[in-house]
C-alpha cells in the first residue's frame, strides 16, 4: 500500500496544502491516517475522499452535512486502542485527557478556519453579483433612453433596425439575468447565515469543551496529590 503525506495529496488532487490539512483534521476518521515518525501519512485510496470533500464544499455544503454524507459513502477508519483502566495512575489519565483536549481544540479550530474561508468566498461573490446587477440596470436604462429618442420621418436603414431589434432582445435577457441574480443573492445570504450560525455554535461548543476538560484535569490532579 502506498502512503502519502498531505503535501503529496495536495499536489495530486490540486487542493491547496493548507486546505488539505484542514480536511485531514476535520475528517480524519474517514481517511485512515497513520503516524510515521513525525509525519502523518494517508493511504493512496484516501485521494478519492479528499476530492469528494473538496467537491462538497464547492457545492456549498457545511461541515456537518459533509460528515453525514461521508458516513453514508465511506467506512470510518478510526482505530480505538483498547486498554484496561484498572490500575492506571491518575497522572497518566491526566496526560491522556490533556492530549484529547488538545486534539478536540485543534479540530474545532480547523473547522472554524474552513467556515471563515467559506464566509470570505461568499462575501466576495455577493460583491461581484451586486456590481453585475448595477451594470445591468445602467445598461438597461441607457437602452431605454435610446429607444425614447425621437424618430425621423425618413425610414431608417435595415442595419439600424436590426440592431434595434437586437438591443430589445438584449433588454429582455438583461431583465431575466437581473431577476436570476436577485434570487442567487438571496440564496447566498441564506448560506451565509447558516455558516455564521454554525460558527457561533462551534465557538460555544469550544468554550464548553474547554471548561469540561479543564475541570476533569483539575480533579485528576487533585486526586493524584
Amino acid at each position: 500500500m502506498n502512503w502519502l503525506s498531505v503535501a503529496e495529496i495536495a499536489k495530486r488532487t490540486r487542493i491547496p496544502a493548507p486546505t488539505a490539512r484542514r480536511y485531514a483534521a476535520l475528517f480524519k476518521d474517514f481517511l485512515g491516517g497513520r503516524k510515521m515518525g513525525r509525519v502523518t501519512k494517508y493511504p493512496e485510496e484516501s485521494l478519492v475522499i479528499f476530492e469528494r470533500i473538496s467537491r462538497l464544499y464547492g457545492e456549498g455544503r457545511v461541515t456537518n452535512e459533509i460528515d453525514e454524507i461521508l458516513r453514508t459513502e465511506f467506512p470510518r477508519t478510526i482505530e480505538v486502542e483498547h486498554s484496561s483502566i484498572t490500575g492506571v495512575a491518575p497522572r497518566e489519565n491526566s496526560m491522556e485527557l490533556a492530549s484529547t483536549f488538545n486534539e478536540v481544540i485543534g479540530k474545532v479550530a480547523a473547522c472554524m478556519g474552513v467556515i471563515a474561508d467559506q464566509k470570505t468566498i461568499i462575501d466576495s461573490q455577493q460583491e461581484d453579483i451586486q456590481k453585475l446587477k448595477t451594470a445591468f440596470v445602467l445598461l438597461a436604462r441607457s437602452q431605454k433612453k435610446l429607444k425614447e429618442l425621437p424618430m425621423s420621418e425618413a425610414r431608417l436603414p435595415d442595419e439600424i433596425l436590426e440592431q434595434t431589434k437586437a438591443l430589445e432582445q438584449k433588454d429582455a435577457e438583461i431583465e431575466e439575468m437581473t431577476v436570476k441574480l436577485t434570487f442567487d443573492t438571496s440564496d447566498i445570504k441564506a448560506k451565509l447565515q447558516i455558516l455564521e450560525s454554525e460558527l457561533v455554535r462551534l465557538r460555544k461548543d469550544r468554550r464548553e469543551m474547554e471548561k469540561y476538560l479543564q475541570d476533569k484535569i483539575d480533579r485528576l490532579k487533585a486526586s493524584a496529590s
